[in-house]
Order: C-alpha cells, then sequence, then structure tokens
C-alpha cells in the first residue's frame, strides 16, 4: 500500500470516527430535549416554537463557525434541528399562502422549518387565516411583497386573543443559490412575539379618520419611536375605521411608553392600537 493510500484511509476513518462523535452528540441533544417537553407539558402554550431564541441561535452558530461550510448550509443544519425538535416538543405544521406563479413561498417556508415539518400550500391567503385562527398548532406562512398589495394583516388588526400575531420574517438567512424569486414572507401564529435582540416590531393605529402621512411620521419620531407609516387604509364602508399600519425597528409591548405618548399625542381622533407582532431582523450573509 502506498503512502498517499494509507493516508487517505486514515483521513476516512477519522471522518467516520466524528461522524460516530456527531450522531452521540446529536442524540444526547434530543435527550435533554425531551426532558425539556416532559417539563413544559403543562406550561398552556399550544406551541413550542421560539421565534426570538430561534433567531439568536443561528445567529451565535454563524458567529462562531470558521470552517469552510457556507454560511446557508451551516444555518440549514440547525434550522432542520431546531424544527424537529420543536415538533418532538409538541406537533407544528405549517399552512403557506403561494399566490399563483409565486411558488417559492413553499421554498421559503421548507428551507426555514425544515424537511419534515407537515406543510399545505393555498392561493388564497383567507384560507391560511382561518386554518391559523381555528388551530393554535398550525403556522402561517403570508405574502409581503408589496405593503400596499396585501390586505390580510388588516384582519390581524382586529386584535383579540384567537387572532395570530406576526412571529417571524421569511428568508431569515440567504441562499443565493436557490433563489428563483425575489420574495418575503412573514410567518404568523397563536402565540406572542418574543425579543431576539435586533428585531423589527409592526404596529397599527385604528383612528376615526384619516390621518396624514407626514402628521404620523412626525409624531413618531417626537414620542422617541424609530420607524415610519408603511400603509393607510381607508374604511371599507362608510362609518369605518382608517388603519395606519407602522414599521418600528425595536420590538415594542403595549406598555411601552413611547408608543403610550405616541398615541396620547394623536389625541381623541385614535381608537385603539393593535401590536400585530414582531421578528427578527434577517442575517446579513
Amino acid at each position: 500500500m502506498s503512502t498517499n493510500n494509507k493516508k487517505l484511509e486514515e483521513l476516512r476513518a477519522e471522518v467516520d470516527r466524528l461522524d460516530d462523535e456527531l450522531l452521540k452528540v446529536l442524540e444526547r441533544r434530543i435527550a435533554i430535549v425531551n426532558d425539556i417537553a416532559a417539563a413544559k407539558k403543562d406550561d398552556g402554550s399550544a406551541l413550542a416554537f421560539r421565534p426570538g431564541r430561534e433567531a439568536n441561535v443561528i445567529r451565535s452558530r454563524l458567529e462562531k463557525h470558521s470552517s469552510h461550510l457556507a454560511d446557508a448550509v451551516v444555518a440549514r443544519i440547525w434550522r432542520e434541528i431546531i424544527s424537529a425538535v420543536c415538533r418532538m416538543q409538541k406537533p407544528m405544521s405549517v399552512s403557506v399562502t403561494a399566490p399563483e406563479k409565486s411558488v417559492g413561498y413553499w421554498d421559503l417556508a421548507r428551507n426555514h422549518f425544515g424537511s419534515a415539518t407537515p406543510m399545505t400550500i393555498h392561493k388564497s391567503p383567507t384560507v391560511v387565516l382561518r386554518e391559523v385562527s381555528s388551530d393554535p398548532s398550525i403556522l402561517g406562512v403570508m405574502p409581503w411583497r408589496n405593503v400596499e398589495q396585501d390586505t390580510w394583516w388588516e384582519h390581524l388588526a382586529q386584535g383579540g386573543e384567537s387572532v395570530p400575531k406576526i412571529l417571524a420574517a421569511l428568508p431569515f438567512t440567504q441562499n443565493g443559490t436557490g433563489k428563483f424569486e425575489d420574495l418575503n414572507a412573514l410567518v404568523i401564529g397563536q402565540t406572542m412575539p418574543e425579543p431576539s435582540g435586533d428585531d423589527v416590531s409592526l404596529v397599527v393605529i385604528v383612528a376615526k379618520e384619516e390621518l396624514s402621512r407626514a402628521r404620523l411620521n412626525e409624531t413618531l419620531e417626537k414620542s422617541g419611536l424609530p420607524g415610519h407609516c408603511l400603509d393607510s387604509r381607508s374604511p371599507a364602508v362608510e362609518e369605518g375605521d382608517w388603519l395606519h399600519l407602522f414599521e418600528v425597528p425595536d420590538f415594542l409591548t403595549e406598555d411601552d411608553s413611547r408608543l403610550l405618548s405616541f398615541v396620547e399625542t394623536l389625541g381623541d381622533n385614535v381608537i385603539k392600537t393593535v401590536i400585530l407582532g414582531a421578528y427578527a431582523v434577517a442575517v446579513d450573509n
């Protein structure tokens, strides 16, 4: 046997040993997840989906890895693990909105939620909204191509316990090799968003009358809130309410003093404020 062949055999044997070690580490990780699932049985939540924590796990892995693997590959490995262990703890499926000739939304969802997560696809966002609103174990993927064209968020502006919240944005990590449509989507579900440390909130001001975007943006800035008004919707009926949608690069809660100041400054025209949810800012790789 030549020296080169012997060296190759030694290297391959080392790879096999490392594969066995990786499998054992993965099995230990799964065992810990089983213990976590047992401890969380009675926590009252329908999902094990933790969008803020998941975002931080992926960010941390991408910051720490130093191999020749592409970031997209490292992220995909951990996305598969995260999604799999989420389903081990509690049932989870995904309902995808894919308007005609926009099948890339399916790919966005599959890349994020893993190869084994049950998924269904629908042309109408109304169907997805209905599924997510009626079943807390279902997450919905909603198109976010052009704010002025998308209307599904108006349903979320109703507020209420069973109305879904915005929880994540897709794609969280880019993979240029598999991208054939320039698409973005938001994930909704019947659970609460959580901060990741770098987030964007979407907020709706429900008003009696139309408010100019210039005034809204000026008042927002004076209240100490970054962001701007994305869209304003006129009432569907004559006596209806106006909806003003804001994008704020921060994680907002209902008791945020800046938000309270913003609403107070706008005066009696404001009927209510609804935080539609928040999502972690995507990794720039």
